[in-house]
């Protein structure tokens, strides 16, 4: 009775006899094991690929694990990349949260970008907390995010970037305001959770970053957002002085309001702006002009 092999199983066999070079079994047996874990590492980054394009592309933890037969959970501990964002103030986001910088640096790498902007951390928070069923009751979706973002910003490229995503200075002066919420929410010593609600309203009041104007795209209700978070976090979310309003006082920028030393600092009358301030001030700049250039360019 003849045994049916699989396909391909033949070339497997003659690689494991070629690398053994002698028909010895310990010798086989080691070719084999070498072999065999060889195709294993290849299906495996296989599969790490198409799990990255399917989260990329908005699929669900449960969704995934159900098709490769696992829990929700065991898929997401399996193929969630080690976490890229590094909290500052020493903070350290909640679970929640940084599922939702996970995904982010998913929508970022199926973009075809090496960057994770504050519109990819608005995705993201789709994934699970509050600030996910914030959106949800606004009516907003991933999918919606992704097609606002691309008539703002432009398309995605062809393939999906395997490089791991590095946070934009916009993004990381969000996760700043962020942890700086959670701080004043935080009575005590111990170093503040960083919680989706958070990072929502740092991304949400923040008029002039990608993230507020994809919401703007969409129609969003900016107010119905800041009445939600009321509810969660107490946060200041009145309009912040106009920066020639402001002043700084010590070693501080006069923009964020961080601290810092006097030679990471340019002054001006009445006003100082730190290193970061000055790269998110170039980017918001470069995207402006990228964005008439476009808009010039469209046929009238």
């Amino acid at each position: 009775m003849a045994i049916d092999r699989p396909e391909g199983f033949d070339q497997l066999v003659a690689e494991v006899q070629q690398r053994a070079a002698t028909a010895e079994p310990a010798a086989l047996l080691d070719a084999a094991a070498a072999v065999s874990a060889e195709h294993a590492a290849d299906a495996d980054r296989l599969l790490d690929h198409f799990v990255a394009h399917a989260r990329g592309s908005g699929m669900s933890w449960t969704d995934i694990g159900a098709r490769l037969g696992v829990t929700k959970q065991a898929a997401r501990q399996r193929f969630t990349p080690t976490p890229a964002v590094a909290m500052p103030f020493a903070a350290h986001p909640a679970p929640r949260l940084q599922a939702c910088l996970d995904q982010a640096a998913q929508e970022a790498r199926a973009h075809g970008t090496d960057e994770i902007g504050t519109h990819h951390l608005l995705a993201g928070l789709l994934t699970e907390g509050v600030a996910a069923a914030i959106l949800e009751r606004l009516g907003v979706h991933a999918e919606q995010i992704r097609t606002a973002a691309h008539n703002l910003f432009g398309p995605p490229t062809p393939t999906p970037s395997d490089n791991t995503p590095r946070m934009s200075t916009e993004a990381t002066c969000a996760l700043d305001i962020a942890a700086q919420h959670a701080a004043a929410n935080t009575t005590g010593t111990t170093p503040p959770e960083v919680r989706t609600e958070h990072l929502l309203a740092a991304l949400a009041l923040d008029p002039g970053g990608r993230a507020r104007r994809v919401l703007n795209e969409l129609h969003v209700d900016i107010a119905a957002i800041k009445r939600e978070l009321q509810c969660h976090i107490s946060v200041n979310l009145t309009r912040p002085a106009r920066w020639w309003k402001r002043r700084s006082t010590g070693h501080a920028c006069s923009f964020c309001g961080r601290p810092s030393t006097p030679d990471q600092l340019v002054n001006g009358p009445g006003i100082a702006i730190c290193r970061p301030c000055v790269a998110l001030a170039t980017e918001i700049l470069a995207a402006r002009q990228a964005s008439e250039q476009t808009a010039q360019a469209r046929p009238s």
